[in-house]
């Protein structure tokens, strides 16, 4: 248990209706990171099925959050044997800001064959001595971000064009990294489309899938967020996330538009 279980919390409003309250540490200038209000959503969806595991969710950014209330209205579709099916609609002051659509299951109970032809980033070993933390924005104050590859550019502020970061992540506060957290974790990641031309500006997600492969084991986890395409100002941004274990436990895309600053 750490900061982020107290800062995703819900009180039950009525059956699978929800308040959530969007707090500072998670912010990309003024806006509440996508990831973080993603796990409040997915945080609702779990609650309202029985604590279940997200499998797959898909969110679609209407308008952007701001700190203070929200209601997230989650919607059953289908409770099935092994997989469960939600829609969400996150609403702040009255306006619909996300809405979201979700397959659950318990990812411990999971069976079948299994093959994974990705392979971790080759980077060295987690030594927090060795790599300083990236720093400058809010959720920095609260997520703990080594860049091992591709910090050249925040040096520079130059495109280096490969469309591509690594970093480890944790938690500043020691807390373990659980599931829900992982839907947070998928949108933390530097924009790589800073990469690809210059003077980028604001990179808003217009939307974020995120697909879960496993529990994460304790400890800091392995991102690479590659950005393979910029056509018309519009990116896509793939993001892996590997245990201390070096096992894959989490998938993620999404589609952001890049705002360039001149």
């Amino acid at each position: 248990m750490g900061r982020f279980s107290d800062d995703t919390a819900l009180t039950a409003i009525s059956e699978n209706r929800w308040r959530a309250n969007l707090v500072k540490g998670w912010r990309v200038g003024r806006v509440p990171n996508g990831g973080y209000v993603m796990a409040i959503i997915g945080r609702a969806i779990s609650q309202s099925l029985g604590d279940s595991d997200p499998l797959s969710i898909n969110a679609f950014y209407l308008e952007p959050t701001a700190l203070g209330a929200a209601e997230v209205d989650v919607e059953v579709l289908r409770r099935g044997k092994g997989t469960h099916y939600a829609a969400a609609r996150l609403y702040q002051e009255g306006g619909l800001k996300i809405v979201a659509n979700a397959a659950y299951t318990d990812l411990s109970t999971m069976t079948g064959p299994s093959h994974v032809i990705l392979d971790p980033p080759v980077v060295p070993p987690f030594d927090p001595s060795l790599t300083p933390p990236h720093e400058g924005l809010e959720i920095h104050d609260t997520i703990d971000i080594r860049v091992v590859k591709g910090g050249e550019f925040f040096a520079t502020r130059e495109p280096s064009y490969t469309g591509e970061f690594i970093a480890y992540m944790r938690y500043r506060d020691g807390a373990d990294i659980g599931v829900l957290d992982l839907l947070m974790f998928v949108d933390m990641m530097p924009p790589p489309a800073f990469t690809l031309v210059p003077k980028v500006g604001w990179v808003p997600t217009v939307e974020l899938t995120v697909q879960l492969k496993g529990k994460p084991a304790p400890g800091p986890i392995l991102c690479r967020a590659r950005s393979h395409t910029l056509m018309n100002g519009v990116t896509e941004l793939d993001c892996e996330i590997w245990d201390s274990q070096g096992e894959l436990v989490a998938l993620g895309r999404q589609t952001m538009k890049v705002r360039s600053m001149s």
